[in-house]
């Protein structure tokens, strides 16, 4: 076949053209292929997920698919409503390595809700039903009640305010103010007649001011307390280890009942 020069020219100009278009294509493709990988949906399990019956208190976590770095925030829900939000791994309720302490939810099934959401706007959720199976004990009746004493400077130190100090001992936990109204729920436990540890805080809501404990936060230890009573006091001396910050200085003392 014969061919002129400019039917060659044309072919080799259709043969670039084509080629351009390919490259174009691929380059498309491949850029879409990215975009996708990017906002693919990704998944959040629930650490409680296989429990049925709740116990007095149980760490929940949610873990995302996602590398952390991809992960904007975790929210926990109970019965629909939002309960702590968590920005860093791991995703842990009422802070890292404490507990959801279950004695502030009424008796029966719960709906619990982890929601994951990624920086580039996408989201996985993931919910599970649990039972509290009863009501928390009561505390010892000499305990039960609010209490309060004077606290100096020295005390006080820097974890707190010198003034009127108060504890509400009720069967959910602690409840402990300071003189300007903020202060801490701590989880408890009776270990022996006159014998008590107060543990974690407890979270009932995100970022509340009257919850947790702020002496001691991440990792919660324990602190055992000897505590007598009469009519009127309580008296509350440190059994073992001084820790979580300036705490035991705040609680160490007498206390009159309220």
């Amino acid at each position: 076949m014969m061919h002129t020069l400019g039917s060659l020219g044309r072919s080799a100009a259709g043969h670039a053209a084509c080629s351009a278009f390919i490259a174009g294509a691929a380059m498309l493709a491949a850029s879409a292929a990215v975009a996708a990988a990017a906002s693919a949906p990704f998944t959040v399990r629930s650490s409680l997920a296989a429990t049925s019956v709740l116990p007095h208190r149980i760490h929940w976590l949610a873990i995302p698919s996602l590398p952390a770095s991809k992960v904007r925030e975790v929210d926990f829900a109970i019965d629909g409503k939002l309960k702590w939000i968590e920005h860093h791994r791991p995703y842990s309720y009422g802070y890292d390595g404490n507990y959801l302490v279950t004695t502030w939810l009424r008796p029966g099934p719960h709906l619990f809700t982890v929601t994951a959401f990624s920086k580039d706007g996408t989201r996985a959720s993931t919910s599970s039903t649990a039972r509290v199976p009863s009501a928390p004990p009561a505390p010892p009746s000499e305990l039960a009640g609010t209490w309060s004493r004077m606290v100096t400077k020295a005390e006080a130190g820097t974890s707190g305010r010198a003034g009127r100090w108060t504890i509400t001992i009720d069967a959910v936990g602690w409840r402990i103010l300071d003189p300007t109204g903020h202060g801490a729920f701590v989880d408890v436990a009776y270990l022996a007649h006159g014998l008590v540890e107060a543990r974690g805080g407890i979270a009932t809501g995100y970022d509340n001011s009257r919850e947790g404990n702020v002496w001691c936060e991440e990792p919660f230890q324990p602190v055992r307390y000897r505590w007598t009573t009469t009519a009127e006091s309580l008296t509350l001396v440190l059994a073992g280890p001084k820790r979580c910050g300036g705490e035991s200085a705040v609680w160490s003392g007498s206390w009159s009942r309220v």
